[in-house]
């Protein structure tokens, strides 16, 4: 754990160079550790524990020393003394301690002078150049004081900001990156390594004993140790206070099935606290775990050991998280178009003094036998045949049975040749019926939810149960039913990034109307279901369906209906011809929340 970590405030008058030797010099009841380089330097320095280190890093400096490490040195308090070119301008400086002491830092012309307190050993200087071991370094007067601490006094310890529990840093905050290699090293060294270059508290386990070959090359420093950790069969657990512990897989598990179950709340603030029940159960130990939901407060209450309730609380962390809501505005738009011609001749003759057949127009007969037609006293109204069964007579009808309903035009022409009468009707009808019908559903729904509505009714749909009549002589029953018609719009959508969003469409649009039968309704039914990617805003037809129906149909007298030319002087023709459109627009827009 760090015990005193600052950065020099003040600004320094030249840049660092190269950092040319190292010395240990002997003071009264203190060990002096001299950094000698070219000119002056900013500087960091911070002490560590387990093992007992002090470190001081030289800013914009360079390595210029014949070796990196020199160890088994055991001068005045310092065991080692290891050096390395931390990156392309820092230079490292880790002067291995037999403990933490109290210590000051003394700035001089082109050195620096680090004063430890000595428990006092005495020994003798040591020195990278034999030449400096003979100066005399024993006047601190020729040094300005820049970083001290009471060397009567022990340090104080900084506390440490934790990360999430699990995981070495949080997703959003990696460390910072590192090269090193590794050639079959310990995994004390390891840590050692890291635990230096990241600042950190690293502990491994008793039974922690591997040896490391790796090269890691510009990666996140909590990565690159996951990974090596993870290659060895090696696990790291973050505490609460920030100190990360190494042991294996089998002591974790088994350490934890002594340790007791602890229970922690978590409020859920955005998601359903029902719907992550599932992804937390997939979390929790087999035989201890539990999970339960209070649906007042929206809480998920978790049972379980730490390392479990840790990883349960980045989860929800992750997935309890604002998200944006979707705005669906549809327009759905019927055109339902019919087009009628019919054109016919319809014939009728009468014998006024014998056979007629009145079913276009009425008759009239002398009813009394006086020669003469009365009117009104001799007609005969519309439907009511004159059968003459005695002399010559003839009466006939053509197309009396297909005339055109309710015609545009009708003309009547009469011909009366003696005592017989044709009557001509020639009717014709041109018609053109449009119907559009327009409907714009909109719904507001959030990311991954089903959006419903509805505008229409319910149409009951009777069934008549006969097999309850067939036997037994038990009166049949009739069971009613309902089914929704109108506009029907199911929409869901997930916002996908990039101002993006995937949705999940199915739109209708039906009708009932009775069926010419017994039968009940007939559902006339528009429906498009689809999944389409469109951009934040943008409209998109999802469906477009155009449907045309075209009929004709002829009826006339045989035979004279099919003269060329004049055929159709004896005959009804009715042309139709039906059109409908189909055509569905969706609009989706992010409304608020995170987007991707």
């Amino acid at each position: 754990m760090t015990s005193f970590l600052h950065l020099l405030a003040g600004a320094l008058v030249a840049m660092g160079g190269p950092v040319t030797g190292l010395s240990i010099q002997p003071a009264p009841e203190r060990t002096e550790v001299v950094i000698s380089m070219d000119g002056q330097a900013e500087y960091r320095d911070f002490t560590m524990e387990g093992p007992s280190r002090l470190v001081v890093d030289l800013l914009d400096s360079q390595l210029a020393l014949p070796r990196e490490n020199f160890l088994d040195l055991n001068r005045g308090g310092v065991r080692s003394i290891r050096t390395s070119q931390y990156s392309a301008s820092i230079v490292r400086v880790v002067i291995d301690l037999e403990q933490v002491v109290g210590y000051q830092i003394l700035q001089g012309d082109g050195e620096l002078r680090v004063v430890l307190e000595n428990l006092g050993d005495t020994f003798a200087p040591w020195s990278t150049v034999p030449a400096a071991a003979a100066q005399n370094f024993a006047d601190p007067t020729a040094y300005a004081p820049v970083s001290a601490v009471p060397v009567d006094a022990a340090l104080t310890p900084t506390p440490e900001v934790a990360s999430s529990p699990g995981a070495l840093l949080p997703p959003q905050e990696q460390g910072a990156r590192i090269t090193v290699t590794f050639s079959n090293t310990p995994i004390q060294e390891v840590l050692f390594t890291f635990a230096e270059f990241a600042d950190r508290s690293i502990v491994a386990g008793a039974e922690v004993d591997v040896v490391v070959s790796a090269e890691v090359r510009d990666q996140p420093w909590d990565v690159a140790l996951r990974e090596i950790l993870e290659a060895n069969g090696l696990v790291a657990v973050e505490s609460v206070s920030g100190i990360i512990r190494v042991d294996n897989l089998e002591n974790l598990q088994q350490r934890e099935q002594w340790e007791a179950p602890s229970t922690r709340t978590f409020q859920v603030n955005y998601a359903n606290a029902a719907e992550l029940q599932t992804s937390v159960q997939a979390l929790l130990s087999m035989e201890r775990g539990k999970v339960a939901v209070d649906a007042g407060t929206n809480t998920v209450i978790v049972t379980d050991v730490k390392r479990v309730l840790d990883q349960v609380e980045v989860m929800i962390r992750s997935l309890d998280r604002e998200t944006p809501q979707v705005a669906i505005a549809a327009k759905i738009v019927f055109i339902n178009r019919t087009d009628l011609q019919d054109f016919g001749i319809t014939y009728d003759l009468k014998d006024s003094e014998g056979n007629q057949l009145n079913q276009i127009t009425p008759g009239a007969v002398d009813q009394n036998g006086n020669g003469v037609i009365d009117y009104p006293d001799d007609l005969v109204e519309v439907g009511t045949d004159v059968v003459a069964l005695g002399g010559n007579s003839i009466a006939a009808l053509g197309n009396a049975r297909n005339r055109i309903p309710n015609p545009n035009l009708t003309l009547l022409s009469s011909l009366i040749l003696g005592r017989h009468t044709l009557i001509t009707f020639i009717e014709a009808l041109e018609s053109m019926n449009l119907s559009d019908i327009q409907a714009h559903p909109s719904v507001q729904v959030l990311d991954n939810q089903q959006a419903r509505i509805w505008v229409g009714e319910e149409t009951p749909i009777r069934v008549i149960d006969a097999q309850a009549g067939a036997t037994g002589g038990s009166i049949p029953t009739a069971q009613v039913s309902t089914r929704e018609t109108g506009i029907i719009l199911e929409a869901t959508p997930h916002v996908v990034g990039n101002g993006k969003i995937r949705l999940e469409l199915n739109a209708e649009r039906s009708a009932a109307i009775p069926a010419e039968s017994d039968a009940g309704y007939i559902f006339q039914t528009q429906n498009a279901q689809s999944r389409v990617l469109v951009d934040d805003g943008e409209t998109v037809v999802i469906a477009g369906l155009t449907v045309t129906e075209t009929s004709e149909v002829r009826s006339g007298i045989p035979l004279l209906m099919d003269i060329p030319i004049i055929g159709s002087l004896f005959r009804v023709t009715r042309n139709s011809t039906i059109q409908r459109d189909l055509m569905i627009l969706v609009t989706p827009t992010i409304v608020g929340g995170e987007r991707n």
